[in-house]
């Protein structure tokens, strides 16, 4: 009898997702970087490749200061020097980082990513005056999260020397993008006073102010919102409520005025939606400060219902149902709005009319 035996094994293919990251280092720098880091080695002087090499930081988005920390270090090959015996030392040429720290200005402004915590806290000590660039202020703010906390106690240090004299323009560019993005660094300790305090200054509010007012593009309604931990900003509130270039600005800003009250994201929490199945989600939870107001509510609301966006006409009307339902004035400005052109503006506007007081 003929027996044929068949191999139905099926190979098993096995796919790895790779998600590309394109690097936020510029070729120019990359190269900088290079030349810096092998001129460290030989022991030459690298003024001149440093020089280029902090002109080009300048032009990172200080909001990708977190990503780029490990790029900057590979490119200049800042990484722990091996340790060498003292036989060893007298036919090196390479001097220690401390000391090519020491006789280098402007070392210290990269050696902030230095992967030797002992040198991220020597570099942080050596820096004086005001920080010269966006990027810059956003590397010592990333430094006060080290992981190493005598470099967060140096950074700490370096943030109260040099943060009170940085140009207000360059804490404010800071301040827009980092606001967000800082509110999930986990090693915060009384080091988030020193953000509040430094972003809180009156001349860094008004150039805020002035950017989330004008700009067209980018998550300005969430800088606001984080913004509003301090009381900084509330004497710009009415301008941003009546003439940012973001809809979404305006809203913030007027929902914060007609309720009194200043609202920002505080962290996160578990909500149940059926403990019987166990099903619960995560919601933001938000804190919440008084807001002392100079125009009566109704000039605002009367304002967000004339305005040219959705958005900001719904936070309006939903002013009126939380403030104003039972005054004659919630007739006129819901009937106003019966016929808008936006489904949610037109059901509060008819919430509104149904609940009135017949």
């Amino acid at each position: 009898m003929l027996t044929i035996n068949v191999d139905l094994t099926v190979p098993v293919m096995h796919f790895q997702l790779v998600v590309y990251t394109p690097a936020l280092l510029s070729p120019a720098l990359v190269a900088s970087l290079t030349e810096v880091g092998n001129k460290l080695k030989t022991g030459e002087d690298p003024a001149r490749p440093l020089k280029t090499a902090l002109a080009l930081l300048s032009d990172i988005d200080p909001g990708h200061v977190a990503r780029v920390d490990g790029e900057i270090a590979a490119a200049a090959d800042l990484h722990r020097q091996v340790h060498l015996s003292p036989l060893s030392r007298l036919f090196t040429r390479q001097p220690s980082g401390a000391a090519q720290l020491l006789r280098t200005p402007g070392l210290e402004y990269l050696f902030i990513f230095h992967r030797d915590g002992r040198l991220r806290e020597a570099a942080l000590l050596k820096v004086t005056g005001g920080l010269p660039n966006p990027f810059l202020f956003a590397a010592v703010l990333w430094r006060l999260n080290d992981w190493a906390e005598p470099v967060r106690q140096a950074a700490t240090r370096c943030a109260n020397r040099s943060f009170p004299i940085t140009d207000p323009g360059i804490v404010a560019q800071t301040a827009a993008e980092l606001l967000v993005r800082q509110a999930s660094w986990r090693r915060w300790r009384e080091e988030r006073a020193i953000i509040d305090q430094v972003f809180g200054r009156s001349d860094v509010a008004a150039e805020l102010a002035g950017l989330m007012s004008s700009a067209t593009t980018g998550p300005q309604a969430s800088t606001l919102r984080y913004a509003l931990r301090t009381p900084a900003l509330d004497r710009h509130l009415e301008t941003l409520a009546f003439y940012a270039t973001q809809p979404a600005v305006r809203a913030v800003a007027l929902a914060a005025l007609i309720d009194g009250k200043a609202e920002w994201p505080s962290g996160k929490a578990w909500r149940w939606i059926d403990k019987t199945y166990g099903l619960r989600r995560r919601e933001t939870t938000f804190d919440h400060r008084p807001l002392a107001r100079t125009v009566s509510r109704q000039n605002f609301i009367a304002r967000g219902v004339a305005d040219k966006s959705a958005v900001v006409r719904r936070v309006a009307l939903t002013g009126i149902i939380r403030h104003m339902l039972d005054t004659t004035d919630a007739r006129a400005w819901a009937a106003s709005l019966l016929s808008d052109r936006s489904k949610s503006v037109r059901e509060r506007a008819e919430f509104i009319v149904r609940h009135l007081p017949t």
